[in-house]
């Protein structure tokens, strides 16, 4: 019998014995799936909310963090790039990952916004945390001037503070500006997707690895 010398955390090589030694790495596979399954089972936003109760922050110049006085802004900035049907998104993701929605600022102005979640993904070398860009968008009066690099540098930085193994996003593969961008910041394009950016649409996903 298993008897486990403390509660399951996210490091599976410890905290684990048998009566004769440690656990075998099938046994710690096996755990490790069972925890992955459990997860996957959660909406999205409930795993994201749970990766980031010990989420740490770092301060940001021009950088806050979302709150509902932003949202009417927020929404005017989207809709200026995205269809409607994902402001309701963005509201819940204020509320539930208003840790990792980050909004910057020219002096008093909301010049842009970007908002994550958190997913895990299984390997060999245990659970994995990535974050998707859910969303980013600048305010067309701010395009050009470097708020939208800025604004994923330093979030990026936070990322890799805690743990994230790669950031994520989808991107239409005719929005020639974002994706030079990406590719500046050493994103790379991993696959072409259908449906994703919009119907009828392709859009690029592409990754920056952390780790």
């Amino acid at each position: 019998m298993i008897a486990a010398t403390k509660k399951p955390t996210e490091n599976y090589n410890s905290g684990f014995q048998l009566k004769g030694g440690s656990i075998s790495p099938t046994q710690i596979y096996k755990r490790l799936v069972a925890y992955f399954m459990s997860f996957k089972k959660l909406p999205r936003d409930a795993v994201g909310a749970y990766l980031l109760k010990e989420w740490k922050s770092i301060e940001k110049e021009n950088i806050v963090l979302v709150d509902e006085t932003m949202l009417p802004e927020i929404f005017r900035i989207h809709a200026e790039s995205f269809d409607s049907e994902t402001q309701k998104k963005l509201q819940k993701s204020s509320k539930k990952l208003r840790k990792i929605f980050y909004v910057i600022k020219s002096r008093d102005k909301i010049a842009g916004y970007c908002t994550y979640y958190l997913k895990p993904e299984l390997s060999f070398k245990g659970l994995k945390k990535k974050s998707v860009i859910q969303s980013i968008a600048i305010d067309k009066k701010f395009r050009g001037m470097g708020y939208g690099k800025k604004l994923l540098e330093e979030s990026i930085k936070e990322m890799k503070l805690n743990g994230i193994a790669s950031v994520l996003l989808y991107v239409n593969v005719i929005n020639t500006p974002a994706i030079k961008l990406y590719e500046k910041m050493s994103f790379q394009v991993i696959k072409e997707i259908e449906e994703v950016c919009g119907k009828q649409e392709k859009c690029y996903l592409m990754e920056l690895k952390l780790t």
